[in-house]
């Protein structure tokens, strides 16, 4: 008995271990983090089926955990209050729409977690059937070695120790595992003494014995070939995904086809970009976040926080959103003073990134699909624009001219050539900005190339290729201030969108879709504050820049353009719109996810895991299929008693199971009588005229084979 329990501990060990194999690269190849809750919730279901918890305790304890996790990761409430309960609840059943819609990348980072917790709860549970139940492990350390070396091969994680501890301990459990299913086992130790000698033997053999270079070549390079082949036949099949606001930017780049889906219709009195969240650490491959547990938080005033200094000329105007679906966060204009909701909500924004999100007093969010708000429009001074002197606050300077170390020099020279004939700040912003529009940079989002492991994605764009959409002109411009120090950030949000009608009230009635996603830049200056500059090719700045006489300066648009008035104007740059969606790219971008991510890997894990459902679940139509192939061509030696032993086992996983005490003969009897044969007592009769005389059937099997078959048949229908 002691034996017994000390196996099973084993086994759960490395069941354990084998999906800890599965978690630990999720760190490196997407952005997920806290990894460790997922890990102790593994270490935490293997426990309590070690200590064989009554069923219903040990759900309700599962549970419990993924609450408590989903709490503490994304809530940060009390957890016996339970408030957060009917807050999920809520968030559900929205959920529930999106997936019947297929809308994956809109669902928040909460309820992916929850669908990942529920994806590894059914890991733990198919690896503990198979590998304690059915003491086979082999197909899962397959798809383990599939899994590690393909994301060894094409993502940054290095799988050489993982790989050699999947030969090491893998094997070993293999070999031990085949010892338990012999019938007359013994001497367990001296098995187990072979089996770690020949084990390690091998990798002993295999660390010390001289390497050869790649016999084959790089797949990845294959591969990227291979696509440029078919991308030359046909550029439209590479158009990979939707544009739409998304929450990863780590690896910008890529492809994508418009989507006309409604995010969010407005009533503005003005034009202007809807912001929702900035960022300012810039990684060479796209952007990231500043560490930082500050929010400030407001109920409906903004008083928290300012964008422009009181030296900017600004009118107060108002505006109402209306979202298709209740959002987790606030679309809103620069300069946002207050926000009037139903219900009664406490804003918190995070001062890393200036994300705004509606919650109630407990802190729990509260997902909002209609508010009002009203907010300051700027009109900047060009000559307080000039006049402004160099920043000097070395936390701003800090946080805003962040670069990568290896960004290459040349980035660096090009930025002082631009501006070497500019005098002031705000000059040699706008000698940047100018840059794109003069050097023959093209606005592009099907032929957009993505940088390598080595390359920059600005370097790239500056000298390579010179197209792309949005990412590609903000990003670069950001990266060519900040080498000649001035500070600026990246903001993404959506344009105003389209201009639908007049409302009663004299306001404009707007339609912001999917394509209306759009990253821009913001150069801080002193005195004045946040500025916003457009430099992708085919958009205008929507802010006012005024000479001393009050004429506009902006970039420059058609005469015809500027002739109208700001309803008429919106009409003429919709219908422009509309020409180039179907004749060009759309003037429009999404925030493309990174081409290796944790979502990414979610889908193909759940994938995955579908398949193996689906297969484990209808194993009884196709498995006997495979094993009368097995057997089909196979001849003499002990090929009949292998063959009667999976007839055995076919049998046991239909229901017909062996009783204990029950002789073979009884128990063919009871087969022949549930089948109404007598094939089952026949090859009986055979078998143990093999096992207990010892004879030679290999003619007698041929002359049976067809009884066999006939059984095996009858099983799978």
């Amino acid at each position: 008995m002691e034996q017994s329990r000390i196996k099973t501990f084993a086994y759960y060990l490395f069941a354990f271990w084998l999906l800890w194999e599965w978690l630990a690269p999720l760190t490196v190849v997407s952005d997920t983090k806290n990894i460790q809750v997922f890990i102790v919730f593994v270490a935490f279901y293997f426990l309590l089926e070690l200590l064989r918890v009554t069923l219903w305790l040990s759900v309700c304890l599962k549970i419990g955990y993924l609450f408590y996790a989903l709490n503490d990761l994304f809530f940060h409430a009390p957890f016996l209050s339970f408030q957060w309960l009917f807050m999920f609840g809520e968030e559900a059943v929205y959920h529930l729409s999106l997936i019947r819609h297929f809308q994956w990348e809109d669902m928040t980072d909460r309820f992916r977690t929850f669908l990942f917790f529920l994806m590894l709860w059914m890991m733990c549970y198919l690896v503990q059937y198979w590998l304690v139940k059915q003491k086979r492990i082999w197909l899962f350390l397959v798809m383990t070695f599939i899994y590690i070396a393909v994301l060894d091969t094409f993502t940054p994680f290095s799988g050489t120790g993982a790989i050699v501890r999947l030969v090491g301990a893998g094997f070993f459990l293999l070999s031990w595992l085949h010892y338990e299913r012999l019938p007359a086992a013994k001497q367990p130790a001296k098995w187990l003494v072979m089996g770690a000698f020949a084990v390690g033997a091998a990798l002993l053999c295999g660390y010390a014995g001289p390497k050869l270079a790649p016999q084959w070549p790089d797949p990845v390079a294959f591969i990227k070939s291979y696509a440029a082949e078919d991308r030359e036949q046909d550029p439209n099949q590479f158009a990979v995904k939707k544009i739409g606001y998304g929450n990863n930017d780590s690896r910008l780049g890529g492809p994508f086809i418009a989507d006309n889906t409604v995010v969010f219709t407005a009533e503005d009195e003005e034009t202007h970009y809807w912001r929702v969240e900035t960022k300012d650490i810039y990684t060479g491959k796209g952007w990231d976040i500043s560490d930082s547990v500050q929010v400030k938080t407001f109920e409906q005033e903004n008083n928290v926080h300012q964008w422009f200094e009181n030296s900017v000329e600004k009118k107060q105007l108002a505006a109402h959103v209306r979202m298709v679906q209740p959002a987790s966060y606030l679309v809103y204009p620069e300069g946002l003073k207050t926000v009037h909701a139903s219900k009664d909500i406490v804003f918190r924004m995070e001062a890393a990134n200036e994300k705004i999100y509606p919650t109630d007093r407990e802190s729990y969010l509260v997902p909002l699909q209609e508010y009002e708000l009203t907010y300051e429009y700027p009109t900047f001074s060009i000559e307080k624009l000039k006049v402004s002197p160099p920043v000097t606050d070395e936390q701003i300077l800090k946080r805003y001219t962040q670069l990568p170390d290896h960004l290459p020099k040349r980035v660096q020279e090009l930025a002082q050539q631009i501006t070497k004939q500019a005098a002031t700040t705000y000059e040699k912003v706008k000698a940047i900005e100018q840059y794109f529009h003069l050097n023959g940079f093209a606005y592009e989002t099907k032929d957009v190339a993505v940088p390598s492991r080595n390359q920059d994605y600005v370097d790239q764009f500056l000298f390579e290729t010179k197209k792309g959409y949005c990412d590609n002109f903000s990003t670069a411009m950001i990266v060519l201030l900040r080498s000649i120090d001035i500070p600026a950030r990246w903001v993404k949000g959506y344009t105003s969108g389209q201009w639908v009608d007049e409302t009663d009230d004299g306001k404009d009635l707007y339609r912001v879709t999917n394509n209306n996603a759009h990253s821009w830049v913001e150069v801080y200056f002193s005195r004045i504050g946040w500025v916003p500059f457009e430099p992708t090719q085919g958009f205008n700045n929507p802010y006012e820049f005024t000479e001393a006489e009050s004429a506009v300066e902006s970039t420059p648009v058609p005469e015809q353009q500027q002739t109208q008035t700001a309803p008429n104007r919106t009409r003429l740059e919709e219908q422009l719109q509309q020409d180039r969606l179907s004749s060009s790219p759309q003037q429009n971008q999404e925030r493309l996810l990174s081409i290796v991510n944790w979502k990414s890997v979610l889908s193909l894990t759940v994938s995955l895991m579908v398949l193996t459902i689906l297969l484990y679940g209808t194993r009884r139509k196709w498995w006997p299929y495979i094993t009368l192939l097995q057997f089909k061509y196979r001849h003499g030696g002990d090929t009949f008693v292998k063959a009667y032993d999976a007839l055995l086992r076919h049998l046991k996983s239909c229901g017909l199971k062996r009783k204990e005490g029950q002789t073979l003969r009884q128990y063919a009897a009871y087969i022949d009588n549930w089948f109404g044969t007598n094939e089952m007592s026949q090859l009986t009769q055979l078998y143990e005229r093999v096992i207990y005389k010892n004879e030679i059937v290999d003619q007698q099997w041929e002359e049976v084979k067809e009884l066999w078959e006939n059984l095996i048949k009858r099983i799978a229908s």
